[in-house]
């Protein structure tokens, strides 16, 4: 049984675990993203070598935020953690260990996650958008990711959705929902409840219901771009908003007074592994690099 350590490494915290050929994870844990390079390399060999004392590794998949050359390693952008910004991932992870190492955009990862173990196991052609502080997603046609010619593919946070031709990440996102959500409510940031206390509150407030349906025709015309442009057998939505069952009641209201909606009609799921699914993804990037040097 061949074992891997898959990284998702985020702009607050890196997660990482073992996980086998199957995708089964046996151990996981976390530790604080750093704020400089020097602290991010020595935690990560430290980690690597404390699963090494007790598992038979592999090889390592790095689920990684920002434009991400998988085949030569290059970070054109590394999201939050910008001190990483135009560096060569495979010759820095490659300077703390021997194991072989692959790095993939994060959004990728989690779509290829929920190909291998998740909501896109049953598809061959899907798209994944995660809806976050901002927006990204992951697009698999044929079984395999559609990177685009420079690595950027996936990036719908830029569609514009809004009235005034605002972008997704700013109207669409879930921080797009907790700033309407507050200005109907007239609340500080301090004061405002979470998200699923506000779907629970929508239906006795008229302005927050308005609120949040604004904020559902948003995301639907950019779930229906993106249907329109890829032809997907389904659309699967990832982040802590995806398990509110009532955005997907809303989006089809919406999607339902699109032109051509009828013919373009996907499956619009959630994702079903959460925050594993970065991981995995990159533990199945790094189980194919693996399989082809063996």
């Amino acid at each position: 049984m061949g074992l891997f350590i898959g990284f998702d490494v985020g702009g607050t915290h890196i997660k990482h675990g073992v996980i086998d050929d199957e995708g089964n994870e046996l151990e996981c844990d976390e530790f604080d993203t750093p704020d400089n390079a020097e602290s991010f390399k020595e935690q990560w060999q430290k980690v690597v070598e404390s699963w090494q004392k007790s598992h038979d590794i592999q090889a390592i998949g790095v689920s990684f935020p920002g434009h991400i050359n998988t085949h030569t390693g290059q970070a054109a952008r590394a999201g939050a953690l910008s001190y990483l910004d135009e560096v060569n991932l495979y010759e820095l992870f490659g300077g703390l260990t021997d194991l072989p190492v692959i790095a993939e955009n994060d959004a990728n990862c989690a779509a290829l996650g929920e190909r291998w173990r998740g909501a896109g196991r049953h598809y061959e052609s899907f798209v994944c958008m995660t809806i976050g502080t901002g927006i990204g997603g992951g697009i698999v046609t044929e079984g395999d990711l559609y990177r685009g010619a420079h690595y950027r593919a996936g990036e719908f946070g830029v569609i514009p959705v809004g009235n005034k031709g605002e972008c997704m990440y700013e109207v669409a996102s879930a921080r797009g929902l907790m700033e309407a959500c507050r200005k109907a409510l007239a609340l500080s940031e301090d004061d405002m409840p979470d998200g699923e206390a506000l779907f629970t509150r929508m239906d006795s407030d008229v302005h927050l219901r308005e609120a949040i349906n604004e904020w559902a025709l948003y995301l639907s015309r950019g779930v229906y771009s993106v249907i329109s442009m890829f032809d997907p057998q389904a659309v699967l939505i990832g982040g802590g908003i995806s398990e509110q069952e009532k955005i997907y009641t809303l989006m089809e209201k919406h999607l339902e007074t699109f032109e051509e909606w009828d013919a373009l009609r996907v499956p619009i799921m959630p994702c079903e592994l959460g925050n594993q699914a970065g991981r995995l993804g990159a533990v199945w990037l790094a189980r194919q690099k693996w399989a082809s040097r063996a």
